[in-house]
């Protein structure tokens, strides 16, 4: 060999197969740590996002009130048998929700409703179509599915027409659904005022989440006839038996609590949120709660009740 010959030219200076491996398990290990931390945060801004819609929803209520010096009813119906249940009545059945659309800079989709017809009637299936099927994003909850149209269906499952998804329900109170009087804040042609809430505005609950991924339903209220059935995605939903456990028209937007919190297990009427920290809720002072499965399930009735006299403390 000859004097100052080298073999660095030779030399390697890639990774062996050991170091690879190392270098694979070492990031593989940083995704399993980082994952979950980039689906929690995606998860809080879902839920903030159904947070900043509640709120939205109860700056339009109090104008609603500011203007009309009543709370709009949980929809609007003609009653043509009390006796019956579920009650017979024609509509049109245009909800809380489509009252309010005004002071939720939705005043296009607004225009587009004759109030005075039915949300649906099969002699003019066109009449408010434009509305029905108008997309609200303030009445999608971001974690719960994307803005889409629903099939609103009759007992039988037969399809009656389609409507824009709504994520959130109003809250009749703590008795069966045509008991009177109503305890909560919203009803068929109901008109409570501030003022009736006599448990507190901070202290009643009148909106909350209702995901379509366990009942379908439209924000455009109540249409005689329909009727609410598990969602295909719902731990509950029988393909065998779709129709297990439906509830009538009005749980089309209104929603009634009386044996437990929020829960996957409830009927196709009843409060549940997507997020995983629990359902969230808007007070009638235009704040928000979250209830969860250690929650109470006295409180919970209580903050549904707009006069019951509960004396609860809750954070």
């Amino acid at each position: 060999m000859k004097a100052g010959f080298s073999n660095d030219r030779f030399s390697r200076h890639g990774f062996t197969l050991v170091e690879l491996l190392v270098v694979i398990a070492i990031i593989g290990a940083l995704i399993g740590l980082l994952l979950p931390a980039v689906q929690s945060a995606r998860g809080a801004a879902r839920r903030m996002s159904s947070l900043n819609n509640l709120k939205q929803m109860g700056l339009a209520l109090h104008t609603y009130h500011d203007g009309m010096r009543r709370l709009p009813p949980g929809f609007t119906s003609t009653v043509t048998d009390a006796s019956t249940t579920p009650v017979t009545e024609t509509g049109p059945g245009w909800s809380l929700f489509a009252e309010i659309l005004p002071f939720m800079e939705e005043e296009n989709v607004y225009r587009q409703i004759d109030f005075s017809k039915r949300i649906y009637a099969p002699s003019s299936p066109t009449d408010n179509q434009a509305a029905r099927e108008s997309i609200v994003a303030a009445f999608v909850d971001p974690g719960d599915t994307a803005a889409k149209l629903i099939d609103v269906k009759d007992v039988s499952q037969n399809v009656m027409f389609q409507g824009a998804v709504c994520s959130y329900a109003g809250c009749l109170g703590t008795l069966s659904y045509e008991e009177q009087p109503f305890t909560g804040v919203f009803h068929r042609n109901s008109g409570i005022r501030l003022d009736d809430i006599v448990d507190g505005t901070s202290k009643t609950i009148g909106i909350g989440e209702r995901m379509s991924r366990h009942t379908q339903s439209s924000w455009v209220g109540v249409t005689p006839g329909q009727t609410l059935f598990y969602a295909p995605e719902s731990p509950r939903f029988d393909p065998a038996n779709p129709t297990f456990n439906n509830r009538p028209a009005i749980t089309a937007t209104l929603v009634h609590v009386r044996s437990s919190v929020p829960s996957l297990q409830g009927s196709p009427g009843g409060f549940i949120g997507p997020h995983t920290a629990g359902t969230q809720f808007l007070n009638m002072d235009g704040s928000c709660r979250l209830i969860n499965a250690e929650t109470s399930t006295d409180v919970f009735k209580a903050l549904c009740t707009r006069a019951g006299g509960e004396h609860v403390t809750v954070e």
